[in-house]
């Protein structure tokens, strides 16, 4: 074997090294090296816009900076956390989200929530994204404040239309669950579960009203509360 062969062979070889080397270098820093990333200094509650002073840079391991966490303190700035941030901890992109995503709503709209019965709420099944009609339903009254013997007897509630089709944006429970049919498509396959899984019935029901008709709105809430009226929810014609 002549020199200029020996000299090519050898000059591959480092070739093949140098490359390798460059190569586990990487793989090494992915794996095991540390970058910086923002952590609350201490836990901050939901519902809280977020400042740059809440936050510290913590080493975490490179691996992280593919996953969905805000990487930057400027990322943060200016958001709402939907839930507690524990102190030390990485920031879920879901778990701080921008004032307009937060509200659930455009700007535009109020957004409040009401008490519902399932009986006059579409049997608890309304769910998110659908359009409702609120009606307000009062008994009719005589002059002495008493209802008439007639109107016990017979119709005695006046109905009157008090809100159409208004964006549902969320549905809960009593107790705060998720509700509704999305809740039990989430839960499992009702094609193979049957009707041994229950469906929350939803209970609290969360709008996206025009202003204007909000104090109308919680008028009838007051009224169902204390006069005995009923405030009714039909789905809108699409």
């Amino acid at each position: 074997m002549n020199r200029t062969v020996q000299f090519i062979i050898g000059v591959l070889a480092i070739g093949l090294a140098i490359a390798a080397g460059i190569y586990g270098r990487n793989t090494y820093l992915k794996e095991v090296s540390t970058y910086q990333i923002p952590v609350p200094v201490a836990e901050i509650p939901p519902y809280s816009v977020l400042t740059s002073e809440m936050f510290t840079l913590r080493d975490m391991p490179r691996t992280m900076e593919s996953l969905p966490y805000h990487q930057k303190v400027e990322d943060l700035n200016g958001l709402v956390s939907v839930s507690a941030l524990a102190a030390g901890l990485p920031v879920a992109q879901t778990s701080a989200v921008a004032p307009a995503q937060f509200r659930l709503a455009d700007a535009a709209y109020e957004v409040l929530s009401i008490p519902v019965e399932p009986v006059s709420a579409v049997g608890g099944q309304i769910q998110i994204g659908q359009r409702v009609n609120l009606y307000q339903m009062l008994r009719q009254h005589t002059e002495n404040n008493q209802p008439e013997q007639a109107q016990v007897d017979g119709e005695h509630f006046s109905v009157e239309r008090i809100a159409q089709a208004v964006l549902v944006v969320d549905v809960r429970t009593a107790q705060g669950v998720t509700a509704g049919p999305a809740n039990e498509d989430t839960n499992g396959n009702s094609g193979m579960s049957g009707s041994s899984q229950q469906v929350e019935q939803v209970q609290i029901l969360t709008l996206a009203l025009e202003p204007e008709l909000v104090q109308k709105v919680l008028d009838a809430v007051a009224s169902m509360k204390k006069q005995g009226g009923l405030l009714w929810t039909t789905l809108a014609i699409p």
